[in-house]
């Protein structure tokens, strides 16, 4: 019993010996162990590979570029191929709203009033104006006039503007002459030196008969008209008054020592003939 323990007891301490570092025993009569392969034999194996990549296209530069980070089609990753379910759709293209072409304004309508005057006598018509009662004040038409005292005379011996414009009077004689006007604004402008000359801004319409206190005999007039739309008639009464806007005016013949006459004129567009026949004052 004792021999049975003892030998039970070497055989384990003989395997703990072999497991704490001493190589196992090989049976001589066991098959010789395969020798081990090189290291550098397996490397030189190529290893197998996946089927090879698809050549991806180059991003083209017309491509517009996005703002998000690592995304194929800003370059932060690889590039889908176009037309793959994987593609971004393109961002819209924001296009201009189409313009409705604006028409331009119509011109605005004018017209002409023509016509002659007749007077008794007949030598006054061409001494006649014509003019407009209501129409507007235009800037800078019929604003300015001149009147010159030579040979002892008002020349021209009718002058008209609108309302508002500005007569120079100058004197060509060679000795003084006075101008003044008893009428609606009156006015004395005081010697007037050969060679000189002085002005007077009419503000008021109306008729102004011009007078020299140092030669009796002397007379002109000034027709001063509401409207920037006059005209003077030639030696035959006749006249042209130019570029009236549209609309229905009140329209005014005047002449020395005749009476006054106004009627209706209505412009649209076309030329309108006008007549008027004035007589002598009583």
């Amino acid at each position: 019993m004792n021999t049975i323990v003892t030998l039970a007891f070497a055989a384990a301490f003989v395997s703990l010996t072999a497991c704490e570092g001493e190589p196992p025993k090989v049976p001589t009569n066991s098959p010789p162990a395969p020798e081990a392969q090189p290291i550098a034999a397996t490397a030189a194996q190529p290893a197998p590979s996946a089927a090879p990549p698809l050549a991806q296209p180059a991003p083209s530069a017309a491509a517009p570029a996005s703002t998000c980070p690592g995304c194929p089609c800003a370059g932060g990753g690889q590039p889908v191929p176009a037309g793959s379910a994987e593609a971004p759709n393109p961002a819209p293209t924001a296009t201009a709203p189409a313009q409705t072409p604006v028409a331009a304004p119509a011109a605005a309508v004018h017209g002409n009033v023509v016509g002659a005057i007749t007077t008794v006598p007949a030598r006054s018509a061409g001494s006649a104006v014509v003019y407009l009662e209501d129409a507007p004040i235009v800037p800078n038409r019929g604003a300015l006039a001149g009147i010159d005292n030579r040979g002892m005379a008002f020349l021209p011996f009718v002058t008209v503007l609108a309302a508002g414009g500005r007569v120079a009077f100058m004197n060509s004689d060679p000795f003084p002459h006075n101008v003044f006007t008893p009428d609606n604004e009156r006015f004395n402008l005081g010697m007037l030196q050969p060679k000189g000359s002085a002005s007077h801004t009419f503000k008021t319409p109306g008729v102004y008969s011009l007078l020299c206190n140092l030669h009796p005999n002397m007379l002109g007039y000034v027709v001063v008209t509401p409207s920037s739309y006059f005209a003077k008639a030639n030696a035959k009464g006749e006249f042209s008054l130019k570029d009236v806007p549209a609309g229905t005016y009140k329209i005014t013949a005047w002449a020395p020592r005749q009476q006054t006459v106004t009627q209706s004129v209505t412009i649209n567009g076309a030329d309108v003939k006008v007549e008027f026949a004035l007589h002598r004052k009583e």
